[in-house]
């Protein structure tokens, strides 16, 4: 039997289940297992299972499940959901997806139950969720899937609501809605932070990250790893949770804006990059690691200068582009943005 595991998010293997259900599965069945979110990448290289585990950058869910379908016999989606509801969301988003256009079995397993989202799943995959404890819910009806709206699923009322790494708003409601028209984003119970809207651009609501509360939810001892080598430097000013997938054999790179930086340097943190900030005070809380590699700094400005400061960063260093070459000794580089800085700076901070 052939069995197609999907991971989603960082939490289902910091939890341990993802290895739990793998171990289980393996011991009668033949599995592919595959993840393509950043954070959750962030979490295979911790838990050392990049072996077992393809990384498939920027992967959806549904496009996942459509490679796998010709190939499995069934296939599991692993999550470890905020609320039930959110994960009953997410769930029902997904099958919406994919009913019309896949035909094997499909089973989610989440955190506290099992949801039969396309019947029957085979008897192994019934066995291991009551191993594991779960209770069997009824697949409620999957959601029709709405060109340019996304309905969002578990908002507790306060949370930050973010998008492709950058902070858009905080929600006023536990009913969010988010739709793109005409290229602009709009949003229902969510007080917009306009400044974070800017640094969006969305072409395509149905491939946008979009989360709320933090990046990761549960914790995980950093794996250690060599430091990057090579000469590229990189410049990272909106979409965090891309420069995993970007930074790989980088020699640095460089981030503005406060929320964009914290989410960079823990990531890359994982690959050994490390990381020039440029922020001026106004993080909105949704990463609470403190991973960094050897090598970064930040940069501290008065309040409204980042994006400034990045701006005059991207003409001097990277030429107008995002990627450059360096070779050169990264501390004179930090003294060399701070200088450009001017009035604007208050501290420079560096870690050894």
């Amino acid at each position: 039997m052939r069995i197609g595991v999907i991971v989603h998010g960082a939490e289902v293997i910091d939890s341990g289940m993802a290895v739990k259900v793998m171990d289980r599965l393996e011991r009668d069945a033949e599995i592919t297992a595959t993840l393509g979110g950043a954070i959750g990448t962030a979490a295979i290289i911790d838990a050392g299972l990049e072996d077992r585990i393809t990384i498939v950058p920027r992967q959806l869910v549904s496009r996942a499940i459509r490679d796998m379908d010709s190939s499995c016999d069934a296939i599991v989606m692993l999550n470890w959901a905020k609320t039930r509801a959110s994960g009953l969301g997410f769930g029902g988003i997904v099958f919406g997806r994919v009913a019309g256009d896949t035909t094997v079995p499909l089973m989610q397993m989440d955190r506290g139950f099992y949801v039969e989202w396309r019947p029957a799943a085979p008897g192994l995959l019934v066995d291991v969720a009551r191993e594991l404890g779960l209770e069997k819910v009824a697949a409620p009806p999957a959601e029709e899937p709405a060109a340019g709206i996304r309905k969002l699923h578990g908002i507790v009322p306060g949370e930050n609501i973010w998008i492709n790494g950058n902070v858009v708003g905080r929600a006023t409601s536990s009913d969010v809605t988010v739709r793109l028209q005409d290229g602009k984003l709009f949003f229902e119970n969510v007080r917009v932070k306009e400044h974070g809207l800017q640094k969006v651009k969305v072409d395509d609501l149905a491939r946008a990250v979009i989360r709320s509360g933090s990046v990761r939810r549960t914790n995980a001892r950093v794996r250690a790893v060599p430091p990057a080598s090579g000469d590229r430097l990189i410049l990272i000013d909106h979409r965090a949770e891309d420069s995993i997938f970007r930074a790989r054999g980088a020699r640095a790179a460089v981030t503005v804006g406060d929320d964009t930086t914290k989410i960079s340097t823990s990531l890359l943190a994982r690959l050994g990059v490390p990381v020039i900030g440029i922020v001026d005070g106004d993080e909105d809380g949704i990463c609470v690691d403190d991973a960094a590699a050897a090598g970064s700094a930040t940069i501290r400005l008065h309040p409204g200068n980042d994006d400034q400061l990045g701006e005059l960063v991207r003409s001097a260093i990277f030429d107008g582009g995002q990627e450059t070459t360096y070779s050169g000794d990264l501390g004179e580089l930090v003294d060399r943005i701070a200088a450009l800085a001017g009035a604007a700076l208050i501290t420079v901070k560096k870690r050894d």
